[in-house]
C-alpha cells in the first residue's frame, strides 16, 4: 500500500478503505473504557447492579481490551506515516491497555463474587475487590483520557494555535 510520501508500509493494521486504521479504531476503546470503567464503579458498590449487568459488562470489558490493543496496533503502523511528533500519545497508548487488565480481571472477579444470590467471599475481601475495582476503573479513565487527549492535540493541536 502506498503511503504519503510514497514509501509502502503494508500490513493488516495499517489501511482500510485506503484510510489509515487507527483513527477509526481508536474510537472503540474512547467510548468502551470509560463505559466499562464507570459499569465497574457501578458493580463496585452495588451488587445488584452487579448481578443484573455483571456479564454484558464483562462481555464489553472484554471487547474493550481487545479494541485498545487493536488500536495500539494500528497506531505504531499510523505512526510511521506521520512527519510529526506523537511521542507523548506514543508513550501513553503503550501503556492504556495493559492498564484496562486489571480492571478486566476485577470484573470477573467481582461478577463471579455477585452471581450468587448470597455472594460468596468474606465481607472483607468483597471489600477489598470493590475498592480495588474502583481504583482500578479510575486508572482505566485515567489513561484513556491522556491518551486520546494527547492524540487529539496532536493531530488537531495547530488548529488552537490559530
Amino acid at each position: 500500500m502506498k503511503l504519503f510520501d510514497g514509501d509502502d508500509l503494508g500490513g493488516p493494521f495499517d489501511l482500510i478503505a485506503g484510510l489509515p486504521l487507527h483513527p477509526l479504531a481508536s474510537h472503540a476503546p474512547v467510548v468502551l473504557v470509560p463505559l466499562v470503567a464507570f459499569a465497574a464503579l457501578a458493580m463496585s458498590y452495588w451488587p445488584s447492579f452487579s448481578r443484573r449487568y455483571g456479564l454484558p459488562v464483562l462481555v464489553l470489558a472484554v471487547i474493550s481490551q481487545l479494541s485498545l490493543f487493536l488500536a495500539k496496533a494500528s497506531g505504531e503502523s499510523f505512526q510511521e506515516r506521520l512527519n510529526k511528533e506523537v511521542e507523548r500519545h506514543e508513550s501513553y497508548g503503550e501503556i492504556a491497555p495493559f492498564t484496562f487488565i486489571p480492571l478486566l480481571i476485577l470484573l470477573f472477579i467481582r461478577y463471579r463474587m455477585d452471581k450468587t444470590g448470597a455472594g460468596i467471599g468474606s465481607p472483607v475481601l468483597r471489600r477489598l475487590v470493590s475498592i480495588l475495582l474502583a481504583l482500578a476503573a479510575i486508572l482505566a479513565l485515567v489513561y484513556i483520557f491522556l491518551t486520546g487527549h494527547s492524540g487529539a492535540e496532536s493531530v488537531w493541536g495547530w488548529l488552537a494555535k490559530n
